[in-house]
């Protein structure tokens, strides 16, 4: 039997479970996985001042008609529907109200502005 030159054990003394094993190349591959998603993560397409200024009109408009509207949403598949109550400058947040619970739609991630009456 040879030794091994960098730990100090036997070479046949070594042993993994099978089980570990599938979990140590699980975990290699999700860490992979995770380093790729982080290295090309979704952005959020960027839009020119005209276009900004032309959705925070309609922004405006609907919450002063207090109009039912559909927002679509960079990253999320459903529309968020209701009622525009605020609109936050400062922190440039939109409030959407519908059967009384509030929802937070950050400006910048608002893609389109449609009636929903």
């Amino acid at each position: 039997m040879k030794k091994l030159t960098g730990n100090g054990m036997w070479e046949s003394s070594r042993m993994m479970l099978p089980e570990h094993r599938v979990q140590i190349v699980q975990h290699n591959e999700e860490s992979e996985m995770d380093k790729y998603m982080a290295k090309h993560k979704a952005k959020r397409p960027t839009r020119d001042e005209f276009e900004l200024e032309e959705l925070g009109n309609q922004l405006t408009e609907a919450k002063n008609e207090e109009m039912l509207v559909s927002l679509s949403v960079w990253g999320e598949s459903d529309p968020v529907v209701g009622r525009i109550v605020d609109l936050v400058a400062r922190t440039r947040v939109v409030h959407v109200e519908r059967h009384g619970a509030v929802t937070k739609v950050p400006f910048l991630d608002i893609m389109k502005v449609n009636s929903a009456q």
